[in-house]
């Protein structure tokens, strides 16, 4: 039995990692980023630095510790815009607690959820559309 997906972008990602351009806004700020795709990753975290960029006190936010193969941390979450691939959505991410993080990750909950995605990675490419076209 075959099954057939249609989708609105494809986005060549090369042979490296799956980062893909993203865009955070709160109120009137708006902050660019590369982020990592990861279907792993249960939420979306983003440098704690992004978060004080768009002049969000990052400690009021909703307090959670994320653990990783390699540890824990702390990290805040805070309800903004996030936009992929002109998709917006309104949605809680995660801005890391330490400025050690150094990574922009877009999780299960807050991005993933809200697409349908396909990868195919020999090729590099990855396609998207909202979850409901």
């Amino acid at each position: 039995m075959t099954h057939q997906l249609t989708f609105a972008s494809v986005y060549d990602y090369g042979t490296e990692a799956i980062i893909v351009p993203a865009e955070l806004r709160f109120a009137d700020k708006t902050v660019r980023v590369d982020a990592y795709v990861d279907t792993g990753a249960t939420f979306c975290v983003f440098k704690r630095e992004l978060g004080t960029a768009l002049d969000l006190d990052v400690e009021t936010g909703t307090p959670l510790l994320l653990s990783t193969v390699t540890g824990s941390f702390n990290a805040y979450g805070h309800t903004l815009t996030l936009t992929t691939f002109g998709y917006s959505f309104d949605v809680m991410v995660y801005f890391a607690a330490h400025e050690s993080f150094k990574r922009n990750v877009l999780g299960r909950r807050g991005w993933l959820d809200h697409v349908r995605l396909a990868l195919v990675d020999y090729q590099g490419k990855l396609y998207l559309s909202r979850h409901n076209e």
